[in-house]
Order: structure tokens, then C-alpha cells, then sequence
């Protein structure tokens, strides 16, 4: 039997993969990953390597035997859908997550009983809450009021942990405690989900998105099915159109690997798709393995591409500038492509997650084939990077030049910002001016229609110009529109970059609006930003061009001024342009972020002016004599 969905343009595989083929791997019963805890000689050997772990989580288990879990509020629950606050609801959510997994795991440690009444007692309070589901992902608050059934990204770990914990602990759980468990599940999430998956209901949104949400969601589904659905086929057809469906998160990536929802977004979304990776390979014996996609070799080689030097990373969309890519995902993208022999859990958030971080040292992961990587070679240049598609460029200095910088002309999607044509510099080891990065925190306008009113993700707020008083129109939906180029001319010492910034303003008399980046290595470095603005025939000049400090900025004359780092370090900035211009400079503050936006604005009679914004070291190295 051939199912609809043919996963050979998908794998790559020789032919389409049969249900009856997944059918055969799948084994006969619902199964978890790893081994039931009461599977000691699979279990002691890694209790034994893991004493710091496990003593701690029997520490905090044991310090709860004699507390409450902490209770379910309503209050704290509903206070989003009140004032926009998602920390004090979920805070308390995420409490009570953490109290029932900690007697878990140390039931599954110590398989004694010491753990067990408390564990039940604390699963079938946890199981029946009032909702999975958190208040920023329920606007109606249909699912609170039990209306509707949805699964997002909280709801599918919820149905991950307690579809794990119905495996680990079957041999000891009641019948009633493992009765109620299967309902709630079934109820809240799995059968509601296999009918989408069926067809028989319409999608959840997230099941065809090119978003984190596909591959968290899927992944913690996933485990759900394996251990719960107890017909073979029903497990088998389901899970052939949850891969399938699962490759439109690849599509929140460009070809070129570059991920357009930012580099924490990385962490989390391809996270939990390496995380479904290794658990679909243990399930069906290697028979389904999502890495075996070039275009997944690519996505997982890119931060390798996208780091500046000193590991600096480029803020762009809703990044945060101490971003970083997570050391233990990017150890595992290297044992799966045999970079390396060490190996590391790419999530350690679920329980699958956390006993693949208890269990890989010692047992290895063996379900996936090794697979290898090859860029034939065109990506082995320490200067720049070129991601093509996504037109972002990442420049670096050499071993006298202290200033590198990454370049985006487009690369926009999920969690983007309106932000064509902006840059992130780097000085020796600390940012200095460019984009501001992502939000610190979230509430309910980060999301809504009130998002783009933010200067830190309207273009306002970000270093590119104002054309004719406007900002830029919004980023996603221009770059579909409109086709944008990366011009490109590299030397050793020089790095020029430029494009055509015009489509990203609505301003129908702006006839080319060209940003170019000349990015020298010579000495200590230097770089120059020109924006040339050209106007359609009767129309004259009147636009800024805008650079963004993320240090001190002092205005040193009329066309320079110095910014100054949390260290001392210190650049100076020397404005020139075609005609009179005008510098003022504004202090924002948003999300508990402030930086500064310097606006050169040039308004003249003329159809065509530049304005060009050199950065350098303030005290540069004297010639030798």
C-alpha cells in the first residue's frame, strides 16, 4: 500500500517509502524512546556515569515528598488575556512541570517506590489541569473553556512528557493512574491531532507552516503517537503524514541553509527536529531519517558560516544580541554528519531529551546511519561568507583588522523585522553599532497587530534610510514581492557589497535607492556606508540616511562624532554627503533595550544625492619609519 504522500522527494530516497515498509520497521507495540526504567541493565550504566544528575534530581524530588505541587491558578493564568503578561501564567505552569518531572525521573533512578505515590498523585494533577495550552496561544480562550482542542507549543511537551512517562514507568504506574493519562492525551491533544492528520479535521495552522512551530510541535506529538496509539497501522499512517508534514519547517530556511527565524530560533526549532530525527531513526531502525535531505546539511552547517569572529553573531529579526548557537545541538549536527566521535542530546527540555543527555555518553546513539556533508570546498573562506540565497553576506577581518560586519539585504520570514539593508558591526570582540537586536521579553503586543509600532522591529529603529518621511513597508511581504540583488566584489584587503534598496519603500516618485558597504581590512580596518538616493523625473531629494550606535555616542562636530564601547574602546564616525545635511541623533528604548539612532538627513532641489558614513578606529597605527 502506497501512502499519498511520496517521501522520495522529500528523502531523496530511490523510491517512495510504502506504509507497508514503515509498517515493518515500526515495532508491534507502542513504544518510547530508550528503555523502560525498569530495564535496569539498560539503565544502571548510565545512572552510574551521570552521579552529579541523578543526585540532584533525587535531591529536589526527596525535598518535595513533604511540599504541595504548586497549585494551578486561574488568576495567574488569565492574566495575559488581561494585561498582555505571558511570564507570571507560564511561570506557574513551567513550576508545576518541573515538580512532577522531578519525582518522575527519580522513580525512574531509584525504581524503589520512595517516589511513586507522590509521582501518581502529582501526574493525574498535572494531567487534568485546566489546559495545556498557554494563555498567549489561547486568545479566545476556547481551550480554557474547553471549546476547542488545540495543540501548541506547550501542549505538544506536555503530551511528550506524559506519553515518555506512560513508557518509562508502565511497569509500575496503576492501572487507574495510566487509564487517566491515556484519556487525557487521547482527549487534549492526540486524537485531535490524528484526525488533522487524516483529514478528517481541518489543519492546525502550524502543521503546514514554515515555522519552529511545525518542528516543535511534531516532535513532542510524535512521541505521543509512539506510545500511545495502540493499533500498528493507525501509529504507522499516522506517522508517515507527520514527516511528511514536518518538512515545511525546512522551509523557514532559505536553500543557501540560512535560517530566516534568527539564530535562538535555531536552537529551538531545529533542536526539536533533530531531537524527532533521532527518535523516528530509533523507531523504525533507521528507516526514517529527516537529516538525509541535502538541504537539512546545509541548514545544520550554517552557523559554522554565520558567526563573525570572537563567536559574535548578527541580531537580526527577533535575536537577541548575546545570542549564541547551542553548543550541545551543534556537537550533535556534528556526530550525526561524522564530524566528530562525541555526541550530545540537541535538547535536554523533554524527557526523550533528557534521557538521550543521560544515555548518549555512555550508549551512543545508533538508530541514524552516519551521514557526511560536503560544500565542495565553497565554504572554506576564514574572510566572508556568502549565503546566496538569503542575500546576507558575513564579513571578517584578518589578523591586523578589528572590525567585522554582516550585511542582510533580505533572509526575512518568521520573526523577522523591517529591516532591508541592515548591518551588525562588530569591533574586536563587541558590538558597536547596527541592529539592535531582538526583545528581551515577550507580552502580547510583540505578536499583534501593535508589533511594527516598535522601533526596535519597524525599520525606524533599525540603520537604514527614510525615504520621503516613510519607513520601510513590511519586510516579509515586500521581499515576496519584489526581487532584490546582492552585488557582490571581494579582494583580500577590500569587500564591496551593495543593492538596490528602493522596493522596500512605498514612495512611488524614489526611482533607486542604493546602499553600498565597502568593508577595508587594511591596517586596524575601516567601513563605509554610502546610501545614493536617485528620484524619478520632477520629483527632489528628501530622505535620512541612519546609522544605529549600540555604545555610546558622542557628537564630536557637525559631521563626526565617537562611539564609545562598555569597555573604552572607541570608533569614530565622519559624515559626508552631496549637499547640506543635517545630523540629529535620538536615544531609544524598548523591551529593556536602549541604543542610539543618528539620522543624516539631506533635503535638497536635487533628484539625486549620497550620503556616506565612514567608521574607523579612533587612534589609528602610525606608518613605520
Amino acid at each position: 500500500m502506497r501512502h499519498p504522500y511520496l517521501l522520495a522527494a522529500v528523502f531523496g530516497f530511490a523510491s517512495a517509502l510504502s506504509l507497508d515498509e514503515l509498517l515493518q520497521a515500526l515495532p508491534d507495540e507502542p513504544r518510547g524512546y530508550g528503555e523502560p526504567c525498569s530495564n535496569r541493565d539498560y539503565w544502571q550504566p548510565i545512572l552510574d556515569a551521570n552521579v552529579k544528575f541523578v543526585d540532584k534530581t533525587r535531591n529536589d524530588a526527596r525535598k518535595q515528598l513533604d511540599t504541595n505541587m504548586p497549585a494551578w491558578s486561574d488568576a495567574d493564568y488569565l492574566l495575559y488575556s488581561q494585561t498582555g503578561n505571558r511570564d507570571v501564567g507560564q511561570t506557574m505552569m513551567r513550576n508545576r512541570h518541573t515538580f512532577v518531572r522531578n519525582l518522575v525521573l527519580a522513580e525512574c533512578f531509584d525504581m524503589d517506590g520512595t517516589f511513586l505515590a507522590k509521582a501518581e498523585a502529582a501526574l493525574v494533577d498535572y494531567a487534568t489541569q485546566k489546559t495545556w495550552v498557554l494563555a498567549a496561544h489561547d486568545a479566545k480562550l476556547d481551550v480554557f473553556y474547553g471549546r476547542a482542542a488545540y495543540v501548541d507549543l506547550n501542549a505538544a511537551l506536555v503530551s511528550s512528557f506524559l506519553g515518555s512517562t506512560l513508557y518509562m514507568l508502565d511497569d509500575v504506574l496503576s492501572d487507574t493512574t495510566k487509564e487517566m493519562l491515556r484519556t487525557e492525551l487521547s482527549d487534549r491533544t492526540v486524537q485531535p491531532l490524528l484526525d488533522r492528520l487524516k483529514g478528517e479535521s481541518k489543519p492546525f495552522w502550524w502543521q503546514t507552516s514554515d515555522s519552529n512551530w511545525n518542528a516543535v510541535c511534531f516532535n513532542g506529538m510524535a512521541t505521543a503517537i509512539l506510545t500511545t496509539v495502540a493499533d500498528k497501522a493507525d501509529r504507522a499512517a499516522a506517522l508517515l503524514t507527520l514527516v511528511d508534514q514536518s518538512q515545511g519547517y525546512l522551509k523557514s530556511f532559505f536553500d543557501d541553509g540560512y535560517g530566516s527565524e534568527g539564530v535562538s530560533y535555531f536552537n529551538y526549532g531545529f533542536g526539536e527536529f533533530a531531537e524527532l530525527r533521532e527518535k523516528l531513526c530509533d523507531a523504525t531502525a533507521g528507516v526514517v531519517d529527516l537529516f538525509d535531505v541535502p538541504k537539512v546539511g546545509r541548514m545544520a552547517h550554517a552557523p559554522r558560516h554565520f558567526a563573525m569572529r570572537n563567536g559574535k553573531l548578527a541580531g537580526f529579526g527577533d535575536a537577541r544580541l548575546d545570542s549564541t548557537f547551542s553548543t550541545p545541538l551543534l556537537q550533535y549536527i556534528a556526530f550525526a554528519y561524522g564530524e566528530s566521535d562525541d555526541v550530545d542530546a540537541p535538547i535536554k527540555s523533554s524527557l526523550p531529551g533528557t534521557v538521550m543527555n543521560l544515555a548518549f555518553p555512555v550508549t551512543k546513539p545508533t538508530a541514524c546511519r552516519p551521514l557526511s556533508y560536503d560544500d565542495d570546498g565553497t565554504n572554506d573562506d576564514l574572510l566572508r561568507h556568502v549565503f546566496d540565497k538569503a542575500q546576507v553576506v558575513v564579513l571578517r577581518g584578518n589578523d591586523d583588522s578589528k572590525f567585522d560586519l554582516t550585511f542582510k539585504v533580505t533572509g526575512n520570514g518568521g520573526h523577522s523585522h523591517n529591516d532591508i539593508g541592515s548591518y551588525e558591526i562588530v569591533f574586536g570582540d563587541e558590538y558597536i553599532m547596527g541592529d539592535a537586536g531582538g526583545p528581551s521579553f515577550y507580552e502580547a503586543r510583540t505578536f499583534d497587530k501593535r508589533r511594527y509600532l516598535s522601533p526596535l522591529m519597524n525599520s525606524y529603529g533599525h540603520p537604514v534610510p527614510v525615504v520621503a518621511g516613510k519607513n520601510q513597508s513590511e519586510a516579509v511581504a515586500v521581499q515576496k514581492k519584489n526581487k532584490f540583488q546582492l552585488t557582490t566584489d571581494f579582494t583580500p584587503s577590500m569587500d564591496i557589497v551593495s543593492t538596490n534598496l528602493a522596493a522596500a519603500y512605498d514612495v512611488k516618485t524614489l526611482a533607486t535607492l542604493k546602499r553600498t558597504v565597502s568593508f577595508d581590512r587594511t591596517d586596524l580596518g575601516s567601513i563605509a556606508i554610502e546610501d545614493a538616493i536617485a528620484m524619478k523625473d520632477g520629483a527632489t531629494v528628501d530622505f535620512e540616511s541612519v546609522f544605529t550606535v549600540l555604545g555610546n555616542w558622542t557628537a564630536t562636530s557637525d559631521a563626526t562624532g565617537v562611539v564609545t564601547t562598555a569597555s573604552g574602546a572607541q570608533v569614530k564616525v565622519s559624515i559626508t554627503a552631496s549637499s547640506e545635511f543635517t545630523v540629529s541623533s535620538k536615544v531609544l528604548s524598548d523591551y529593556k533595550l536602549t541604543w542610539t539612532r543618528v539620522a543624516v538627513k539631506v533635503s535638497s532641489d536635487n533628484s539625486e544625492e549620497f550620503v556616506t558614513v565612514t567608521i574607523q578606529p579612533e587612534s589609528t597605527p602610525c606608518n613605520d619609519i
